[in-house]
Order: structure tokens, then C-alpha cells, then sequence
């Protein structure tokens, strides 16, 4: 055994060696979300005293305006970043994006500026107040940061990108954190500092390496070019995009339902619920995902056979990592917000429990999710995302219906769960998994860590 934990040791180590090795770009990936998430947990209990619900709430509203205007300026082509094999038809991919991009910002901008008093009414955003009219640059900018993030991503640049993504994060908080604390929490402070962080990326990626090759990019200009990869990629635009564009309305729907039924306090303790169950998320997420996707790309490429073997390696490892985490949330959810945010967060900690074991297969799923891409099949993710806003678009009707939050939220969090859970399957049966055996070991495991915390819990009730 200590022969076999010696080898085991010695073979990890040579991999976070080698450079550009999978190791090695998980853990310059991962040390840079460590860094960005500890600093996330370590202001959080301070922004929680500074921000209400209902600045939390109006923040919330929006980032979502933003997240899906986004993703329609550009038809979802930035992913694709990473499929050319040659330079030039990667550079016309980039040309296309810029191009969509900058065609996007002009329309806004002519939108907003005819439009803004139906817009305002039609988006159920007259409380955000002048903060409306910045929604163009916000998301032009945000487009710019998802270019440069997938070049990064093409030319393996994740040691560049760590440091980015820390004095992003930074900067960002420091500016909402004085803001908050000079002008007793508006939500122009959440807003101007993840505004400010957004232009920090920018300036960053572009001028740790990225300026010397915009050069590129206006010489082998062709508009024959151009159209000819948006043609060849075209299953982005009608399949990757309305696959995110689901993804996001997914996350989103409590932000609208809520808005609406039950005001911008609830769906403040939502979006704070659920920011800090991202923290966690994308502290192993967003340093897998980039990693992982450019390995089974690269994987299937070279040795298509090996591929169902990493996705399960990597969907066991992030499986177990997060079933006792995240169990401890569901079942302390209300304990913890309470007593580290303060009593008007303690909802929030219910939100949190109702939405904890449906995040352990969310993080498992960065295993699987990638290979519909590699795969070419990425009609069955639409498939997959159209049953989650299904299912979740129900429950929250449901409980709107009968005029009860926690019934809706218990039954968003169930229902996103048993739909991520059986996507994970899916592809797992695509990958020629034994299915039935995982499901089994799955389930079994959650069931019993859920016994075993609420056993915890009850015991400590009656002491």
C-alpha cells in the first residue's frame, strides 16, 4: 500500500511538472479561483451588512439583462475558438465575433436611445434608474473579455490568466466594498464595481500579451473568409447558442418570477444564496472547464478510446468532492446564514439547502458537459437545457400559483437536479458507460450522506 501511495504521489508530481501537462493547467488554473474564491468568502459577510436584499436584487436584474443580450450579439461563435486547426480560419473567427459584436453595441445603443421608456416596462427594470442606459457598453465590453478568455484558452495561456482573473477580482470588490461603505449600500455600488472589474479584465488580457497580435487580424482580413466559417461553424449560432441561451434562462427564472410575485427582496436573497454557492462552484469549475474542455477536444482528436475513461475519472473525482460540502449546505443552510450574515440572510440559507445536492451534480456535470461539443451533438444538450427551463419554469409557476416561495425553491431545486442528473447519464451512455451501476452508486451515495447530516441535525436540535 505505501509502495502503491508512493508511486501514486511520485507520477503526480511528474505530471505538474511537465509543462503544459493537463496537471499542470489544472493547477495554475485552480491556484488563480483559489485566490479569486477565498477573496469572495472573505468579503461576503462584510458586502452582507452593506447591501441589502433589495440592492442585491436590482444587481441581480441587471447582470441578467446583460448575460442574455450577450450571448444573441455574438450567436455563440467564441466557443468555437478552440476547433481551427489553421491560423488563418481561427483569425476569421475571431473577425466574425468582433465584427458581431460591434454591429450589437450600435443597435443597443440606437435601441435604447428610441426605444428606452418600452424597453424599461417590457425588462421590468424602471428601479434600475439611469443604470439602464449603460446595459450596451456593459455587454460589449463582456463580449470582448469571452474573446479574449477563449484565445487565452487557444494558446494555453493559464498562467497569464490566473493572475488576470485575481486583480479582476480585486479590484472589483474593493471599489463595491468602498462604495458601499461610503454611501450606505446602493446597488449603483454593486453595479459600478463589477462594471470596473469587467474593464480590468479587459485592459489586463489585452495588454499581457494579446495587443501584439491584433496586427493580425486586420492583414489577412477576408469578407470570403468570414462567411466561410461562419457557414462551417454554423451549428454554434443555431445549436450551441440557444443551448446557452437556455443555460442561462435556467439560472435566471427566479430573478423574473420573483420580480414579479414576490419583489426585489426575494430575489436578492436568491441571488445571494446562490453567489455563494457559485464561489465554491467555480473554484474547482472555472479551473477544470477550460482545462478540461481543450484536453478532450484534444483527446478525441488523437485517441478518440480514451476519452470515456478521463470524463469518468474526472465526474467521480468532482462527484465526491462536493457530495459532503454540499450536503452540509443543504441540510445547515438557514444555521449558517443566520449566524455569519445576519438574521435578514436566513432565508437565503434556506434557499441554499433547497438548491445544495442539485450543485454536487451541476459540479459533476463540468466532466460530462463538454462532450456533446467533442462529440457533435449538440442537439441533445438543447434537448437536455429546454426539459431543465421546463421543469423549473412549473415549480416556479407552481409555487407563484399558491403564493409560496419555499414551495417554489424546494421544487427548483429538486426538479434542476433530477434533470442535470439524468443528462449526466446520457452522455455516459454515449460514452458507452455502464449507466445503470453509476446511477445506483450515485444515488445510494447521496442518500446516505443526506441520513447521515440530518441525523447530525436532529441530534443537535434535541440537545
Amino acid at each position: 500500500m505505501y509502495k502503491r501511495l508512493r508511486q501514486t504521489v511520485t507520477s503526480s508530481v511528474r505530471q505538474l511538472r511537465q509543462k503544459g501537462s493537463f496537471a499542470q493547467n489544472f493547477a495554475i488554473t485552480f491556484s488563480g479561483t483559489a485566490a479569486v474564491a477565498v477573496l469572495g468568502f472573505a468579503v461576503t459577510p462584510i458586502m452582507s451588512r452593506l447591501y441589502s436584499p433589495q440592492s442585491y436584487g436590482l444587481f441581480a436584474v441587471f447582470n441578467a439583462i446583460v448575460s442574455n443580450v450577450s450571448l444573441f450579439s455574438t450567436l455563440g461563435y467564441a466557443p468555437a475558438f478552440l476547433l481551427p486547426r489553421q491560423r488563418k480560419r481561427f483569425l476569421a473567427l475571431v473577425q466574425l465575433t468582433v465584427l458581431l459584436n460591434v454591429a450589437a453595441l450600435l443597435l443597443m445603443t440606437l435601441a435604447f436611445w428610441l426605444l428606452h421608456e418600452p424597453l424599461l416596462r417590457w425588462l421590468n427594470a424602471e428601479a434600475l434608474g439611469t443604470w439602464f442606459y449603460v446595459i450596451p457598453f456593459a455587454v460589449f465590453v463582456f463580449n470582448l473579455n469571452v474573446v479574449m478568455s477563449a484565445w487565452y484558452l487557444r494558446t494555453k495561456a493559464f498562467r497569464k490568466r490566473a493572475g488576470i482573473d485575481v486583480a479582476t477580482a480585486v479590484a472589483g470588490r474593493s471599489l463595491t466594498l468602498g462604495v458601499g461603505w461610503l454611501a450606505n449600500g446602493p446597488v449603483g455600488g454593486l453595479l459600478l464595481g463589477d462594471l470596473f472589474a469587467k474593464l480590468t479584465m479587459f485592459g489586463s488580457m489585452l495588454f499581457s500579451g494579446l495587443h501584439r497580435q491584433l496586427g493580425e487580424l486586420r492583414r489577412p482580413f477576408s469578407w470570403v473568409r468570414i462567411w466561410a466559417v461562419a457557414w462551417e461553424y454554423r451549428e454554434y449560432p443555431f445549436f450551441v447558442m440557444p443551448t446557452a441561451y437556455l443555460n442561462n434562462l435556467a439560472g435566471q427564472l427566479p430573478i423574473f418570477f420573483l420580480t414579479t410575485g414576490f419583489g426585489a427582496g426575494a430575489v436578492g436573497l436568491y441571488a445571494f444564496s446562490t453567489s455563494l454557492l457559485e464561489l465554491p462552484l467555480n473554484l474547482i469549475g472555472n479551473a477544470v472547464a477550460p482545462v478540461f474542455l481543450q484536453k478532450a477536444t484534444e483527446t478525441y482528436q488523437q485517441e478518440p478510446e480514451r476519452l470515456k475513461q478521463i470524463c469518468l475519472d474526472l465526474y467521480n473525482k468532482l462527484f465526491y468532492l462536493g457530495l459532503l460540502p454540499f450536503g452540509v449546505i443543504t441540510v445547515f443552510g438557514d444555521w449558517i446564514f443566520g449566524f455569519v450574515f445576519g438574521a435578514k440572510w436566513e432565508q437565503a440559507g434556506l434557499f441554499t439547502g433547497y438548491l445544495g445536492y442539485y450543485y454536487v451534480f451541476k459540479l459533476a456535470s463540468y466532466a460530462t458537459s463538454p462532450v456533446y461539443a467533442v462529440l457533435h451533438r449538440q442537439r441533445l444538450a438543447l434537448l437536455g437545457t429546454g426539459l431543465l427551463v421546463l421543469v423549473r419554469t412549473a415549480s416556479l409557476l407552481l409555487g407563484s400559483h399558491l403564493h409560496n416561495l419555499n414551495l417554489g425553491m424546494l421544487l427548483f431545486g429538486v426538479s434542476s437536479l433530477v434533470v442535470t442528473f439524468l443528462v449526466d447519464m446520457n452522455i455516459m451512455h454515449l460514452l458507452k458507460l455502464p449507466v445503470l451501476r453509476l446511477a445506483a452508486r450515485s444515488v445510494g451515495l447521496v442518500l446516505a450522506t443526506l441520513a447521515l447530516l440530518w441525523g447530525v441535525r436532529l441530534g443537535l436540535d434535541a440537545i
